[in-house]
């Protein structure tokens, strides 16, 4: 017994492909440009990765010699402010009242 398909799958299957087919150019071209610029930026940045870091600016390393070692500013300086006794009775035995 053979089995034979009706005469209208013959229509519809090349029709379904194409739909397919369609979807899937319209799918892959609306892709293109995001992994092409993904793709680009990805080479640029091991490209720039490999390549050595020139400054424009940078002076050549100076020659070590041994110098006197500089005296050393104090971290603070004296202050022109004083600190002023004011009236009250106060000894520094007492502990406060309040904690």
């Amino acid at each position: 017994m053979q089995s034979r398909f009706h005469p209208m799958f013959y229509v519809i299957l090349p029709l379904a492909v194409l739909g397919f087919a369609t979807q899937f150019e319209t799918l892959v071209r609306s892709l293109v440009v995001p992994i092409a610029i993904i793709a680009v930026l990805f080479v640029l940045y091991f490209v720039m990765q490999k390549r050595p870091i020139r400054h424009r600016n940078a002076r050549p390393a100076p020659r070590q010699t041994r110098r006197q070692p500089e005296k050393l500013k104090p971290k603070r300086q004296a202050s022109p402010f004083r600190v002023i006794e004011g009236r009250k009775n106060r000894d520094d035995e007492e502990p406060p009242r309040y904690h």
